[in-house]
């Protein structure tokens, strides 16, 4: 079985970082919360993801996670920044 990667990208594209075979979880209304072990984009496990509520909102590319219905999810934010890492965040449209 090969890994499954949910990157994450800030606002401008640019890598935050992504998760390693994490825990995702959809919700009614297109919401989602991702959690497990977070690396930065250099691949380095990081301790702790900063995070700051009137930051602006990451999207996180779902699709290589089998279990998804969407491919992409906006307005994630970090719920909890030590490891293993969580973040919540919305589908909106389905695609």
């Amino acid at each position: 079985m090969s890994d499954v990667k949910v990157n994450v990208y800030t606002p401008t594209g640019s890598v935050v970082g992504y998760f390693l075979n994490p825990s995702v979880q959809a919700f009614p209304e297109g919401d989602y919360e991702v959690s497990g072990e977070f690396f930065d984009a250099d691949g380095e496990r990081i301790q702790k993801l900063d995070f700051n509520p009137q930051a602006f909102p990451y999207t996180a590319d779902l699709s290589d996670h089998p279990g998804a219905a969407h491919r992409k999810i906006e307005n994630v934010y970090v719920q909890r920044g030590r490891q293993p890492v969580r973040m919540s965040g919305n589908a909106g449209i389905p695609q």
